[in-house]
């Protein structure tokens, strides 16, 4: 019993010593998840399948949302290293080839951001009741945009990203439903009809990294 209570007293140290130091971090290479984009003018994206390959440099996302009156929906598979991005349309087996300028930048707290509040999502009362996560700020002069990040102070997955880009507005994405690894490493793989003469090969729009690749 005593044992145990010192165990637990210097467990409750090293977790104090560590929420007391917040440091700059990078995700886990390998992310699945959920995530929704609330976009300027009340616009929303919801990313139903969001799958990120940081060594291969890789992202697939399936989303579905509204842009006015009309429904969108979005199955788009963005392969850095090729500089290619694909949009897949299964209801009529097509694909779109579009060219992908657009530097892979990985899911991270970037070097010069300014940590700002460590804080608890939840509650503090028991435990598992709340969720420790570290608030960072800066500025992104390649995209012209400022932001504040929330990231999880343990895994340093991500929780909520806001960027303010200039000319644009505010995008804020919500994370959840994470899950570090990825089940099925296919998704990375474009359809077999994307090699086919459904294929329909277009020059694209110019995306300065990963975030307004995305967008």
């Amino acid at each position: 019993m005593q044992t145990s209570l010192v165990l637990t007293i210097i467990l409750s140290l090293l977790l104090g010593a560590f929420a007391q130091k917040p440091h700059h971090c990078k995700s886990p290479p390998y992310l699945q998840g959920k995530l929704a984009v609330d976009f300027p003018e009340g616009k929303t994206m919801v990313y139903e399948q969001f799958s990120y390959d940081a060594l291969e440099q890789r992202i697939r996302v399936v989303a579905a949302g509204k842009e006015g009156e009309h429904d969108v929906f979005m199955d788009r598979l963005l392969l850095f290293r090729e500089k290619v991005y694909y949009d897949i349309i299964y209801h009529n087996k097509t694909c779109v080839k579009n060219y992908l300028d657009a530097a892979f930048v990985p899911i991270a707290i970037p070097s010069d951001a300014k940590h700002r509040a460590q804080v608890v999502l939840g509650s503090l009362s028991a435990p598992a009741e709340g969720l420790l996560v570290n608030n960072w700020v800066g500025s992104d002069a390649e995209i012209k945009a400022n932001y504040s990040l929330t990231f999880t102070e343990f895994g340093c997955i991500p929780v909520v990203t806001v960027y303010h880009i200039d000319g644009m507005g505010h995008f804020l994405s919500s994370f959840f439903d994470m899950v570090v690894g990825i089940d099925d490493p296919a998704v990375f793989i474009p359809p077999a009809f994307c090699f086919s003469k459904n294929l329909v090969e277009s020059k694209g729009g110019k995306a300065t990294n990963h975030f307004t690749a995305l967008l």
